[in-house]
C-alpha cells in the first residue's frame, strides 16, 4: 500500500492572507487624544422670546413713542403708525430711513442703486424746494467751453464731497472738454438718507409738507395717514446749524484750494507750451559785417 507523501508546512499568514509582519500603525500624539477626550462645548440656548422684543414706549426726541415691537410692525415690515423722524440732535431716527429707504425706488426705477442730478433736482421740487435753494437747478449756466449741466454737477458735487453725502463720480459728456474737478455726482440711498435728514430737520415745517407731497404721489404708506408735525423737530436743533456753519467754512477753504490748484495747473501748462516753443524755433544769430 502507497502512503502518500505529507503535505508541505504552510507559510505563515496563509490561512489569515494577511502579511507576515504587518506594519503597525503610529501612535498617536497626545494632543490626538486630548482632542478626542474633550468634546467641544454645547452651543448656548437661545434668549428667550422677552429679552428679543421689549414692550412699552421708546424715549425718543420728542417724547415717548412705540419702540420697533412686532405689534408696530405690519405683515410687510411698514409701521403701523408715526413716529419722530429725527432725534434731539437733529440725526435720523431708523424710521426716516426705512421711509428713505421706501421712496428710493421710485427714484431709481432701474435699480442701479444711484440717482442722477436731474432726479435729485425734481425730488427736491416736489419736496417744495425753491429753484435758488436747488444747487443744481440754479447752476445751470453754462459757457462757452463746459455745458450747463457739467457746471451744475461740479457744484453739487463739491456740496456732496464738503458734508460728505455717500455719492460716486461719473462723466455725463465724455465727448466734451471736462470741468478741473468736475464730474456727475451720483447720490446713493445712504446719500440720500442723509441729505434729506438735513434738510428737514434745518427747515421742518417745509419738510412736514414736503414729506407728505412725496407720500401722496408715490402712495407711501398711505395706512398712516398724514405726516403730523410732531414727527419733525420743533425748530432747527443748534447741532444742525453748527454743521451748516462747518460744512460752510469747509466748502470755501475747499473753493480756494481748487482754484490756487487749477491758477498752478495753467501756469505749468503755460510754461510747457513756451518751453516747447523754444526748443521747436530756437534763436537765430545772424553775423554781419560791414
Amino acid at each position: 500500500m502507497d502512503i502518500p507523501p505529507p503535505i508541505p508546512p504552510r507559510p505563515p499568514g496563509y490561512e489569515l492572507r494577511v502579511p507576515v509582519n504587518p506594519a503597525v500603525p503610529p501612535r498617536p500624539s497626545p494632543q490626538h487624544w486630548q482632542q478626542q477626550s474633550i468634546p467641544p462645548p454645547p452651543p448656548p440656548p437661545p434668549p428667550p422670546s422677552s429679552q428679543i422684543f421689549q414692550s412699552g414706549l421708546h424715549q425718543g426726541a420728542y417724547g415717548a413713542y412705540p419702540a420697533a415691537t412686532p405689534q408696530s410692525r405690519g405683515a410687510q415690515g411698514e409701521p403701523t403708525e408715526w413716529s419722530a423722524l429725527h432725534y434731539a440732535d437733529g440725526t435720523h431716527t431708523p424710521l426716516f430711513e426705512a421711509l428713505m429707504a421706501a421712496i428710493f425706488p421710485h427714484l431709481d426705477p432701474q435699480r442701479t442703486g444711484y440717482i442722477r442730478p436731474e432726479v435729485l433736482s425734481d425730488f427736491l421740487a416736489l419736496n417744495g424746494f425753491p429753484k435758488e435753494e436747488d444747487l443744481w437747478k440754479s447752476n445751470l449756466t453754462g459757457n462757452i467751453m463746459f455745458a450747463p449741466e457739467d457746471i451744475a454737477d461740479a457744484e453739487l458735487k463739491a456740496a456732496c464731497e464738503a458734508w460728505p453725502f455717500d455719492h460716486r463720480v461719473a462723466v455725463r459728456n465724455p465727448g466734451r472738454p471736462q470741468l478741473p474737478f468736475g464730474g456727475m455726482p451720483l447720490l446713493s440711498l445712504r446719500g440720500l438718507t442723509d441729505m434729506m435728514a438735513v434738510e428737514h430737520a434745518a427747515e421742518p415745517e417745509r419738510g412736514q409738507r414736503g414729506l407728505n407731497a412725496v407720500l401722496a404721489r408715490y402712495g407711501i404708506w398711505p395706512h398712516l395717514g398724514p405726516l403730523p408735525r410732531s414727527a419733525l423737530p420743533p425748530a432747527r436743533p443748534v447741532q444742525v446749524q453748527r454743521r451748516c456753519d462747518e460744512v460752510r467754512a469747509r466748502s470755501l477753504r475747499a473753493a480756494q484750494d481748487k482754484l490756487q490748484a487749477n491758477q498752478a495747473r495753467l501756469m505749468l501748462e503755460a510754461q510747457g507750451r513756451q518751453h516747447a516753443l523754444d526748443l521747436i524755433d530756437y534763436p537765430h544769430y545772424v553775423r554781419r559785417y560791414y
